[in-house]
């Protein structure tokens, strides 16, 4: 049943102070879910470690006009997040309920390309979405929650490994959500998945030093997904997307749980870098 799937709570508060900052906003959420009795820290080991990540990814846009979500507006989003997650199950059995926070969202800047919903898994069968009431839609919301979804599932089925993913890792578990995104909702390339040609991956693939590939250092991980000194702008997140596509295309037999289980080394040893 839907019910065991997915549990959506939403964190927008409705006091009437003016809320004059991001620092604000998150402290007013941290206190609704902790007089809810939210799970934990909604998948963060700690309250500080959660309004950091609030503060984080709330928007860089002016939250001077905030307004709560209406009824109405919950009631159509937790439709469509309960839907779209039934859906998935259907492709990608999703094996064990999802707890989804929804929180303000205030895009601005680079974040205007997510198009008002962007979303984070933090931990195993954890999902947060930032969504601004404003301008959100149904495909993006559609397209998002399957993405993040994808992503719990693979933290679910690589749990031993959680916290200490590699940089390979870390761009496979992009990659293998968005080859999922296009196969559940939409099959256009998103501007993350499509930065790099196939053969402008193979390329920077080629670049890439073992010792890079296995390292799990955050910083380099962010750098290699987000952009910086040394990669373009999603650099991971194509290249990713590209070993991921290739496996799939090579093993159509495989289930997609059964790619889900798949090592990421032996998902990198299937790309024939001549053929990029």
């Amino acid at each position: 049943m839907t019910e065991q799937l997915s549990h959506i709570e939403f964190y927008y508060p409705r006091h009437t102070e003016k809320i004059s900052s991001k620092q604000h906003l998150a402290d007013l959420i941290v206190a609704e879910m902790k007089e809810r009795k939210s799970l934990g820290y909604s998948g963060h080991a700690s309250e500080d470690s959660l309004r950091e990540s609030l503060i984080n990814h709330l928007g860089e846009a002016n939250i001077a006009g905030y307004k709560p979500l209406t009824e109405a507006q919950e009631k159509q989003i937790e439709a469509i997040i309960t839907t779209t997650v039934e859906r998935c199950n259907k492709t990608l059995p999703v094996p064990t309920k999802n707890f989804v926070f929804v929180f303000p969202y205030f895009p601005g800047g680079v974040d205007e390309v997510f198009g008002g919903v962007m979303g984070v898994a933090p931990y195993s069968c954890v999902l947060h979405l930032f969504l601004d009431p404003t301008r959100w839609t149904e495909e993006v919301l559609e397209n998002t929650v399957t993405h993040e979804i994808n992503h719990t599932i693979y933290y679910y089925h690589h749990y031993d490994s959680f916290g200490n993913y590699t940089v390979l890792d870390e761009m496979l578990i992009e990659g293998l959500a968005e080859c999922f995104r296009e196969q559940i909702i939409d099959p256009t390339p998103s501007p993350w998945a499509s930065a790099l040609a196939r053969q402008q991956a193979g390329e920077a693939l080629a670049k890439m030093s073992e010792e890079t590939l296995v390292s799990t250092d955050k910083k380099l991980i962010k750098g290699v997904l987000f952009g910086n000194d040394d990669y373009e702008r999603w650099t991971g997140y194509s290249l990713g997307y590209w070993l991921a596509k290739n496996f799939i295309e090579q093993n159509k037999d495989l289930s997609w749980e059964e790619i889900m289980k798949t090592s990421s080394h032996m998902i990198l040893e299937s790309f024939n870098k001549k053929e990029v």
